[in-house]
């Protein structure tokens, strides 16, 4: 089964500065004919607050040729806590938002001899009842899925290595609790691999036994100097064969690396930045 893993789009009918890296990438996507297409996360810009974001960027979806599933990431239902750099933190509002643009925010599925979970990393540790929701779906996706191969997808990844002494991650990004509970399930239930996105880097590690990857983002490359990964643009391409995963980056020509202070026209955040709606829209 081939998969392109997208991620990191940042679309939006109201600051369109990345719709044609979009559809350069989509184009790319579409050429390699994957048997399916998942995207992690940040479909939006500001689909936290602005539920025309979301509902722009699955229109742009279309674009895409094969079957699709979709995740959230914080730009779109808001940040789990303890890592809130937007002010936007994930509420019942925002999930709701969610599911009424875009779908469901979870997802299991089997692909050939591998069982494929996709989960919303942006409720975990919240407390809200989405979290206890998928805490028991997810331990019943997994005992369902015993004696098989198991990946998982979602936004952000379980840990932020800024660097590897020995393979070992140095920074987490979850709270103690969900991180010892969620990697001890992970070791139990043969999870091969943890496919994210949101740092806008390219990253292929084993860690734990487990194959940890980044996928590039599509909008604009990471601004970090810090730690590991390759900041890139393009997308992944996954290939399972048996019980087998292979995964090579893709990074699509005519991509535009753009800097996002110019873009901010002077405000903190992106979203706060001027109105500059995309060219076919602009025009209307």
């Amino acid at each position: 089964m081939r998969i392109a893993q997208i991620s990191d789009t940042h679309l939006s009918d109201r600051h369109g500065f990345f719709v044609e890296n979009f559809r350069r990438t989509a184009e790319a996507v579409n050429a390699w004919k994957p048997d399916l297409v998942i995207h992690t996360g940040d479909l939006s810009i500001n689909g936290a607050d602005r539920e025309r974001d979301l509902s722009f960027s699955m229109e742009m979806m279309r674009l895409i040729e094969a079957p699709l599933r979709v995740l959230p990431g914080n730009h779109d239902i808001g940040e789990e806590p303890g890592f809130m750099q937007l002010d936007q933190p994930t509420t019942e509002a925002r999930l709701a938002r969610y599911t009424r643009a875009v779908g469901t925010d979870r997802w299991a599925f089997d692909a050939g001899d591998w069982r494929l979970i996709g989960l919303n990393a942006q409720v975990l540790g919240t407390g809200l009842a989405r979290e206890a929701e998928q805490a028991a779906w997810l331990a019943d996706e997994l005992e369902a899925a015993a004696g098989w191969p198991v990946g998982i997808f979602t936004h952000k990844p379980l840990f932020f290595p800024r660097e590897l002494d020995g393979r070992r991650p140095r920074s987490i990004f979850l709270p103690a609790g969900v991180r010892a509970r969620t990697f001890s399930l992970f070791r139990r239930h043969r999870v091969r691999f943890v496919a994210s996105g949101h740092l806008h880097k390219y990253l292929d590690i084993d860690v734990g036994g487990v194959r940890w990857l980044w996928a590039p983002a599509t909008a604009y490359k990471s601004g970090l100097n810090v730690g590991v990964g390759h900041p890139s643009l393009g997308f992944l391409k996954l290939e399972l064969t048996g019980y087998s995963m292979t995964a090579e980056l893709c990074e699509p020509e005519g991509l535009v690396a753009r800097r996002l202070t110019p873009l901010k026209g002077g405000e903190k955040y992106l979203k706060d930045a001027p109105p500059a709606p995309p060219d076919f829209l602009a025009a209307d």
